[in-house]
Order: C-alpha cells, then structure tokens, then sequence
C-alpha cells in the first residue's frame, strides 16, 4: 500500500469514527507536517457533516450539497461493482481489508474532488488576468509590495490574485480572505480590488477588505482616503462611497436573488478618536486577534485563522456564548483557558484540533 492509499483511509476511519488512538496519532503527525493535506482534510471534514444541516442553508447551497450527496450515492453504486472486478485505488484497498470502513475512504476521495464547489476560482473570464497568487496558510500573516508600488498586507487563510506586469487602464486585483490595502495614487489607472460579488475602487488610499466565504458578510473598512464600492448591492441602484473611519457591511445573501428585502448593505461609522492600530478590524496586522461581541462560533473561524487549528463544536448551545477580548502573545491553550474563565465551556486539545462543548 502506498503513502496515498494510507493517507485515504486514516481520513476515511476518522471520519466515520472508527479510528484507534495510533491512527489518530498518525494523522495528526501527517496534518501538522503538512498544511496543504491539513486544509484539505478540514474541507473534507465540512463536506462530510453538509448532509446534517441541509434544512438550513439557502436554495444555492442545497444545490451543491445535494450534487455532493448523488455523486457519493453514485459512487456508493460503483464501489460495488469495482470490489468485484478489482478495478482502481478501491478495488485493491478492498481486497486487502473488504470492510465498511473502505465505504468512507470511496467516499472521502469523491468528495475531495467536490470541494472546487464550495471554493471555486474566480470567474473563468478572469483567469487570463490573474497570472499570479499569493496565499497564506492559518497561522499565518504576510505582507506584499505589488508592481506599481502598492503594500497588501495578507491575513490567515487568505489569497490574492492579480497581473504581476499591472498593465492597462487598471490596477485589478481580486481576494478571497482578508486583506489590507495602502494604494499609491495614480488617477489615471484606478486600482479595483474584487471581493465576492463586489468591487471596491480607489484612487489612493488604505482601507480594509474582508471576504471569507464561510463568513456572513463581507467587510470594508476605510481608514484614509476615498472607496466606491460596487456590484452586486441588492436594491441599491447605485454605487457607496465611504469616507474615513467608515466601514461598510455587505450581507453575502446581498449578492442573491435568495435575499430578504429587510437585509440590507449598512454603514457603521468608527470611533474617529482611535488611531489607526487601535481599530478592531485592523488589528490582525499589528499581531492582534480582537473580538467584541462575537458569539463562539464566530470567534472560532478567527481562531482557526490565527493559530491554524480546527475547533469542533459538540453540542449547539455551546456556539452562542459571547466574548470581549483580544490576544496577542497567548497560546492557543492560553486562549482557550482565559476565555474559560468568562464562558461556561469545557475544551479539549489533541494536536491541531480542539474540541469544544458547553459546562452547564
């Protein structure tokens, strides 16, 4: 058996839960070697659980998950009929163990090619532009000087596309994560940062982007200079300019036909008395994770980002605990314990993934 097939089933038995401690032991010591595996094993792990929600997520999302579900059943159909004949990866995976567990691993391979569903490269008629990507893992933070002088500073989790020659009219560049942006100004070639369905153009300025696509909303926050924000603002008509210290919130569902009319983009002015390293959404780049408000579970996906880990929540009630704070030089366990101390939770932690459920 190679290194491959190996990789596939401890995914597979972990999965389905029938893995022993030394195979829990194996694959983190492969997970924590290697993030692209880890990313992909947590991907897996998201499309696994998709089926338990499926009367909650919205009519485009059921249509994935559901496309998800025919192909495993599918597949479920030509295990079969592949254990007999011996064809392929799974037919002499199930010659050498012929148990339910090897039902997972067929699974998990088909799925690992659906996740291009739920994180999708840009649009196609864009790709041509997009000639070079810069990406960041969990855990990690990173700044880059694009050609015409521009500074983007990368968060956790994140990628940026753009023409390294930056030729034409315009400066385009399109992110999936979060970054920050300080633009030198060239009005004749606007610079234009595509997030999701909107598009933010400036002139020369330093503003925020957030846009995870696990995330509710996507976020701009304008600390110097002028943005117009456009596309795919339900009801609007028209384009949003923000001025410093605004910040513009744009419900994902905005973007879709789905959208109730009552949810709508908002502007929330900044406190003016702050400097501009003492903002919550910009304190990631002076090495700060900070949250005011945030339930648990939103917490989590920025703490999966900061210190590259994967929270596992065990019961719901746990999810709505709220929290105020900020860390800095904390561990991960040290994070954990001090919000602890104002949360009703019990947490676990077996290598990179930690494991939450409420006290009470």
């Amino acid at each position: 058996m190679d290194k491959r097939d190996r990789i596939w089933i401890l995914m597979a038995r972990a999965l389905s839960g029938e893995s022993t401690q030394q195979e829990k032991d194996e694959l983190l010591s492969l997970l924590k070697h290697d993030p692209e595996l880890h990313r992909q094993y947590r991907m897996l792990k998201k499309l696994w659980n998709a089926g338990a929600d499926t009367d909650l997520i919205s009519g485009e999302e059921y249509t994935e998950k559901s496309r998800v579900r025919n192909i495993l059943k599918r597949g479920e159909e030509e295990r079969s009929t592949d254990a007999e004949t011996g064809k392929g990866i799974e037919g002499r995976i199930r010659r050498l163990f012929f148990s339910r567990t090897m039902q997972f691993a067929y699974a998990a391979v088909i799925a690992m090619v659906l996740i291009v569903f739920y994180y999708p490269a840009p649009d196609a008629k864009d790709v041509v532009k997009k000639q070079e990507v810069v990406a960041v893992q969990n855990g990690s933070r990173t700044k880059l000087l694009l050609p015409d002088g521009s500074s983007v500073w990368l968060n956790g989790d994140s990628k940026l596309y753009y023409d390294p020659a930056f030729a034409g009219s315009l400066r385009e560049v399109y992110l999936e994560g979060e970054a920050f942006f300080d633009v030198v100004k060239q009005p004749k070639r606007p610079f234009i940062v595509h997030a999701g369905k909107i598009s933010i153009k400036v002139l020369g300025t330093a503003f925020n982007v957030k846009f995870y696509k696990e995330d509710k909303n996507i976020e701009t926050t304008l600390l110097r200079g002028k943005i117009e924000v456009s596309e795919g603002l339900k009801g609007t008509g028209k384009h949003i300019l923000l001025k410093p210290n605004q910040k513009l919130i744009v419900p994902v569902a905005v973007t879709s036909a789905l959208m109730p009319e009552r949810e709508e983009a908002k502007i929330i002015n900044l406190d003016v008395r702050l400097k501009e390293n003492e903002h919550i959404e910009t304190s990631w780049i002076y090495n700060r994770i900070e949250f005011r408000g945030e339930n648990f579970e939103e917490l989590a996906r920025k703490l999966e980002r900061w210190y590259n880990v994967t929270i596992e929540f065990e019961d719901e009630r746990c999810k709505e605990l709220k929290f105020n704070g900020s860390f800095e030089k904390e561990t991960i366990e040290e994070a954990f314990n001090a919000l602890q101390k104002v949360g009703a939770f019990t947490f676990k932690i077996h290598g990179n993934e930690i494991f939450v459920k409420s006290s009470e």
